[in-house]
């Protein structure tokens, strides 16, 4: 996935408080990885509509089937333990047009775009979405496949361009810049470079573009220059954390910290969060280490060598990527010793791997992920074609539940390279399509 800069942007004075409350995040934030309608384009956008009827009516959204939707639900979050009517509206009707199937013409098309990078999509209407995001490792190449399949539910939608600069604030400020000046009326990303990007944004939303990141958020961003983010509670995600902790040792033991670059403020976010929900709730668990990693798999091996120099034996890391983890696991063989349990952001076919080559083994660890977080593509896409389609105000501010899923046997997928991520809404016959041989 991912990690690099995000936390969550401010477009203003009234919605930065909300952002605050809701992800109990500081101002000042930039991290990893994973999202207004301050804008004045964009809110004003339906109103500047003819007002004679359209010489075609929009398309409807698909009828709610509450069974598909359900079921969807629970493939995207890898729980059936959240009913689909609690989740944020505009997630329930990204989910909803996911659980119709595409044809198989549609996913052809699917594959089309995603390989081709400007498409013409076939008996398509004049609307051009653009996607952006450093196309650094497998999560990235999925998310963008969730955005371009979810795009296709529109048929509103003629074309789908891709930019996928280099991990570079110049390269993704002229992307955006390149996507807006190609007349995408809908640009997506994954925002690596919070506030920093919001310029280019802004600029893009000034041109009559809507905007929406997902999972990074980026809370200093200024008014106007994003319209939606879709992104998680990083503290009740911390606190989650510090509960499944707390399960795995029941309620007694030491636990570590791994982080991602040192002082990322999702990290001081999760930690304090979790320490706060261990001390009021569980002050047998103790915090005995943090660990900064760079979200890199040498960064992770190196925080996982120096816990074990370090004398401490605890029974679970807690930490906010998946795909290092399976350094925790080597450096503990090297050492000759069996992994502690693993509590982690995401999810990542080599730690399934080697999670199951460890069960039933003196070296048996126990291991909760989440879902692997591609799928928030689908709502920003969502939050802003239903503003285009059918005049419904796009919300500032998404927030999706990550809930922490027990591994289970048969999730590891050997089709597939270590860093594909994990069950996701992309039908099988497109992801092999995509990453066959990976």
């Amino acid at each position: 996935m991912v990690h690099s800069t995000s936390l969550l942007g401010r477009p203003t004075k009234r919605r930065s408080h909300k952002i605050a409350a809701a992800l109990a995040l500081s101002a000042a934030a930039s991290l990893v990885l994973a999202a207004c309608g301050s804008s004045d384009s964009a809110s004003e956008a339906p109103a500047e509509a003819p007002a004679e009827a359209p010489a075609e009516a929009p398309a409807e959204a698909p009828a709610v089937d509450s069974g598909a939707l359900q079921a969807i639900v629970n493939q995207a979050l890898r729980t059936e333990s959240i009913t689909a009517d609690s989740l944020d509206p505009t997630i329930q009707s990204a989910l909803t047009r996911a659980s119709d199937p595409l044809s198989p013409e549609l996913l052809d098309q699917a594959l089309e775009c995603w390989t081709s990078m400007d498409c013409e999509i076939s008996g398509g209407g004049d609307v051009t979405v653009g996607y952006i995001s450093p196309e650094v490792n497998t999560w990235r190449k999925v998310s963008r496949m969730e955005a371009i399949l979810q795009a296709l539910t529109y048929p509103e939608v003629g074309r789908i361009i891709s930019v996928t600069p280099e991990f570079d604030l110049a390269q993704m400020q002229a992307g955006v810049r390149s996507l807006a000046a190609d007349g995408a009326q809908v640009i997506v990303g994954y925002n690596d470079f919070g506030a920093a990007l919001a310029p280019a944004f802004k600029q893009a939303q000034d041109g009559g573009a809507l905007v929406s990141t997902f999972v990074g958020p980026a809370p200093d961003a200024p008014p106007g220059s994003i319209t939606t983010q879709v992104t998680g509670d990083v503290c009740a995600i911390g606190v989650e954390m510090a509960q499944k902790a707390a399960e795995l040792v029941n309620g007694a033991g030491d636990i570590v910290f791994f982080n991602g670059t040192p002082g990322n403020p999702q990290g001081a976010t999760w930690n304090k969060c979790a320490e706060d929900e261990l001390a009021a709730s569980f002050p047998d668990v103790k915090v005995v280490g943090k660990y900064d990693t760079g979200w890199t798999l040498q960064g992770a091996f190196e925080a996982a060598t120096a816990l074990l120099a370090s004398g401490q034996d605890p029974k679970v890391v807690l930490y906010d990527y998946a795909d290092p983890m399976p350094q925790i696991v080597k450096a503990y063989e090297q050492a000759g010793k069996g992994s502690p349990d693993m509590v982690t952001w995401t999810s990542n076919n080599d730690l399934y791997r080697v999670w199951e080559e460890n069960q039933g083994k003196d070296t048996e660890f126990s291991l909760a992920d989440t879902n692997s977080i591609n799928w928030p593509a689908r709502v920003s896409v969502t939050a802003l074609m239903d503003q285009i389609v059918n005049g419904t105000p796009a919300p500032e501010l998404v927030i999706y539940p990550l809930p922490f899923v027990n591994a289970a046997v048969g999730l590891y997928d050997s089709n597939y390279g270590a860093d594909y991520p994990g069950p996701t809404l992309v039908p099988g016959s497109v992801m092999s399509g995509m990453l066959s041989g990976s």
